[in-house]
């Protein structure tokens, strides 16, 4: 699987270093990775920090956690967080980014991976991990309630990614064909609709398909495993991200998928001050949609042809970022 870190071109549009924690200067960032890894039956592998750790000692945490180092993307990061305490191989094609924190002085990416470990298999790090063990979400939670857990923000929506049947995977160039046919479906009777010769992504050539899956952030939409859509992101400027295209096959509208995809979105991109995009304003379901996202419309208006105009929209408020401990 090719390695890749979403976050890092927008990060590093700050123009900042990434650098170990304890090896910061002025002007550094740090990056740090949790590795949530959750089986079948619903339940998260967790460990006990040794009694001499810095931070937490003693209490129990995700299935691994760290630095990234200098030359690593998140993704590297999180695989060999998990060699080094757990001493194990993540199935990476099972895993997503599912968010991550901005802290002052970094950003902190939370990896869900869904693996079945034998705890026999595990190989524990004898100076940073005491012990570890399968838990369900009501024993992890009890165990933050009675001060055993470190209290993560982050475990409501955790939990509720985990057992939700959608998820987001980083498309690569292996998938641009499928993902190519998908466009052209689904813009198909919108294309008859309105008849944008000139615009529609019906008539995107293939190699400017590429193009854009190379230069933005395109995720395949998963529901229940079964490809169902894709959405194209990408950051317009320091501060600023487009929501480019989201496609939904038509069979799957009208379920709820996009809103949860546009949450998940922002949650990923802690740096994002605010969200923009442009839609045709005779689709009221999908204005009605993306004003219930909280996006909000501008004076901004392209008149295609006597059909259709695209309207532009914003959103700066409500963001959904999550909070660091």
């Amino acid at each position: 699987m090719e390695q890749w870190d979403i976050l890092n071109e927008f990060r590093e549009s700050t123009g900042k270093a990434w650098i170990r924690g304890d090896e910061m200067t002025e002007g550094d960032y740090h990056q740090v990775v949790h590795i949530w890894i959750v089986n079948e039956s619903g339940q998260f592998l967790i460990q006990q920090r040794q009694p001499w750790k810095k931070g937490w000692p003693n209490m129990w945490d995700c299935a691994a956690a760290g630095a990234v180092l200098v030359g690593e993307t998140s993704e590297m990061g999180a695989i060999r967080e998990a060699k080094e305490e757990i001493g194990i191989e993540l199935q990476m094609e099972h895993a997503e980014l599912v968010f991550a924190l901005k802290f002052s002085r970094g950003f902190d990416d939370h990896w869900l991976v869904k693996q079945d470990i034998e705890l026999t298999q595990l190989n524990l790090q004898y100076e940073e991990v005491a012990d570890a063990r399968w838990a369900t979400v009501d024993e992890i939670l009890e165990l933050v309630e009675s001060g055993e857990f470190i209290p993560y923000h982050i475990l409501e929506s955790l939990f509720e990614i985990s057992q939700s049947p959608i998820s987001l995977k980083k498309a690569s160039l292996s998938d641009a064909q499928e993902l190519f046919k998908m466009q052209k479906k689904v813009f198909q009777p919108i294309y008859e609709k309105y008849q944008d010769h000139d615009t529609s992504p019906v008539f995107q050539t293939f190699e400017r398909f590429n193009e854009r899956l190379q230069k933005g952030h395109y995720f395949k939409i998963y529901e229940y495993g079964l490809l169902v859509g894709s959405v194209h992101v990408y950051p317009k400027s320091p501060g600023i991200m487009r929501l480019h295209m989201i496609n939904i096959l038509e069979e799957f509208q009208g379920k709820g998928i996009a809103q949860e995809v546009m949450r998940r979105l922002e949650g990923m991109y802690p740096e994002a001050i605010s969200w923009e995009l442009d839609t045709i304003k005779q689709e009221q379901r999908n204005c009605y949609l993306y004003e219930k996202m909280g996006y909000v419309k501008t004076d901004d208006e392209w008149k295609v042809n006597d059909q259709m105009t695209l309207i532009h929209y914003m959103k700066t408020n409500s963001l959904n970022h999550l909070k660091p401990i």
